[in-house]
């Protein structure tokens, strides 16, 4: 416990050598905010997909390649509103598609990659790395750091980012499903994890969901976590209190409802001395979803690099157990 705690706070003060140089709030306007139905919030247009994948290569048994489409919820960046991602795609378009959400403030896909990559390109899965809003090509200019407009004290823009990112995934998911056969599986890690959860209430077209890490409620990871501090000072200096947040990030709970996905096709992971997200907070999750299969390791945040090979080993045998598909290699390498 000790070891997993000095892992996550040294961690912690690394995260924070990164923070903003100026505050973030600004007045809130009232027009999203106190929204209920999720079902209209977190809607699709029913448009045409215009889906751009570009610098495509050859690499074994994989197209590899990039992909980009244009999001369906416009922030008036240029750079955040185009979607973007890396595709690995197999010659059988049968195998499972894999759609990975990485955490908040990450700067590259490599962390998940070297979770999952190798074990899913040896079983010849279908691979899609989504890129958040904000975060790597998405962010703008005039952002300091990958992330940094994602989730911040603009209570509003947190609100529209977080809808965007829900959006964006679920336009990748019926592209997906309309030009391609096999099971689609979601995969979100930490900040990840929470858009995952919360696409799954609103998406029936996921077969099977795994939240790794994951966090449930933005306004507690803000206001009772470490990660949040500066964000919860900004806050508190233009007068929001732990309510309001609750209150005005409301829709973005994972808990707010069950999700569309079977009970039985969803995997919960969480650490048990994880200093980034608390177990007050990912218990709260899984009892409102009357309680899917959940693992707990012992070990801090940090696990998602400690316990690479646990948490792919767990993850897979999860997949293919419940896609009960014996054709697919049992052992990972």
């Amino acid at each position: 416990m000790i070891f997993s705690k000095l892992i996550d706070r040294y961690a912690l003060y690394d995260l924070h050598k990164k923070r903003s140089v100026k505050f973030q709030y600004t007045s809130l306007s009232n027009t999203s905010l106190y929204i209920k139905d999720i079902e209209f919030f977190y809607k699709v247009k029913p448009s045409h997909i215009h889906f751009n994948i570009k610098h495509l290569k050859q690499e074994k048994e994989y197209m590899v390649g990039q992909f980009k489409y244009k999001s369906s919820v416009q922030s008036g960046d240029s750079r955040n509103d185009s979607v973007t991602g890396e595709l690995f795609l197999h010659e059988n378009e049968d195998a499972p598609h894999v759609i990975f959400v990485h955490g908040w403030r990450m700067d590259s896909n490599e962390r998940v990659k070297k979770i999952f990559h190798d074990h899913m390109t040896n079983l010849k899965w279908n691979m899609y790395y989504f890129t958040l809003p904000y975060h790597f090509d998405r962010k703008p200019n005039q952002s300091l750091y990958s992330g940094e407009y994602m989730v911040s004290a603009n209570v509003e823009r947190t609100v529209e980012a977080t809808r965007q990112a829900v959006a964006d995934l679920r336009t990748l998911i019926k592209w997906i499903k309309e030009n391609k056969n096999g099971p689609l599986i979601l995969i979100g890690i930490s900040l990840g994890g929470v858009i995952t959860n919360l696409t799954s209430l609103v998406e029936p077209e996921i077969d099977v969901l795994a939240s790794i890490f994951y966090a449930n409620r933005l306004s507690y990871s803000i206001w009772k976590t470490n990660p949040g501090k500066f964000i919860r000072e900004d806050l508190e200096h233009h007068g929001v209190t732990y309510d309001d947040l609750i209150a005005y990030w409301k829709i973005t709970e994972p808990s707010q409802a069950l999700p569309k996905v079977k009970k039985e096709n969803i995997l919960l992971i969480s650490g048990k001395h994880d200093l980034y997200v608390h177990s007050e907070d990912t218990d709260y999750l899984w009892e409102s979803w009357e309680r899917p299969t959940r693992y707990i390791y012992t070990c801090g945040h940090a696990g998602i690099v400690l316990k690479r090979k646990k948490i792919a080993t767990d993850t897979i045998n999860f997949i293919q157990n419940r896609l009960n598909s014996s054709h697919f290699p049992k052992d990972i390498p």
